[in-house]
């Protein structure tokens, strides 16, 4: 059961027995952009309200105000994975991939050569399903676990960040993947280039909405695989100086969060 507190001027919503936030850290985490009706997307609500109940382990954004931000990319590794480490090494910045197991295990060398460049790889699952109709076993055996397997096998790391697709997950499987030490990060950031990407001017939209939205340590959602991802590649080429010259440092996710990127063995 949810209880509001004030605690300082700060109205945050809490578990009874949970510990106070720290007046240096972040009463809620929330996403920024909006909400694109009939394409069967969790809603936003959802996420703000599970970031509040797991603080810690599910994350929408960093927990704190420092002006760094966290590039991620979802549904690769693919033939834009390797454009886009040629625009991330051009400007000297590190990102988190959310690779597929099937995905890695159909074409390794992008994954390992993102890996070799110092960005973080991370869990997306084996093939994109919505997981909230999978059994525990499926959930774990034939996805994430099945994933961390081919992670470890073809490029000798086990990740300890997932995102789940489409961001659709419930309360039983935040609690069965954390038990298998993995924190949850979602996003507060959604670029929507899945959307976007079917229309011109794509690398524009997406520019202007990461403009229009940033924040201190916000987590970007973005993809290197799925469909075309140019005005993606395109975009984020735009956007890095810009936001260099604003005051923002990119980070990976585990560092944003302060946490391990990798397990030192496999669950």
């Amino acid at each position: 059961m949810n209880i509001l507190l004030s605690v300082l001027g700060l109205t945050l919503a809490a578990s009874v027995g949970a510990a106070p936030i720290p007046a240096d850290e972040k009463p809620v985490q929330k996403v920024r952009t909006g909400f694109i009706e009939g394409w069967n997307q969790v809603p936003l609500k959802r996420l703000e309200d599970q970031a509040a109940r797991y603080r810690g382990t599910y994350y929408l954004e960093g927990l704190h105000n420092t002006r760094r931000i966290a590039l991620t990319f979802d549904d690769g590794p693919s033939s834009y994975t390797t454009a886009l480490l040629k625009v991330l090494d051009k400007h000297q910045v590190k990102a988190t991939f959310f690779f597929l197991g099937n995905q890695v295990e159909a074409s390794p060398e992008p994954a390992r050569a993102a890996l070799k460049a110092g960005h973080t790889i991370a869990n997306h699952s084996y093939d994109h399903p919505y997981l909230t109709g999978l059994t525990p076993a499926q959930l774990w055996g034939a996805q994430f676990g099945r994933t961390q397997r081919i992670f470890k096998d073809k490029l000798g790391v086990v990740p300890a960040l997932l995102r789940p697709p489409y961001g659709f997950i419930d309360d039983n499987q935040i609690a069965q993947l954390t038990a298998q030490r993995q924190k949850l990060i979602l996003w507060s950031i959604d670029t929507q280039d899945w959307y976007v990407a079917r229309q011109l001017g794509a690398a524009n939209a997406l520019y202007n909405t990461v403009l229009n939205h940033v924040h201190p340590e916000a987590i970007v959602l973005m993809h290197d695989g799925g469909g075309n991802r140019a005005g993606t590649v395109e975009a984020v080429d735009m956007l890095i100086p810009v936001l260099k010259k604003q005051g923002y440092e990119f980070v990976t996710v585990d560092r944003l969060i302060g946490t391990p990127a990798y397990l030192d063995q496999p669950g």
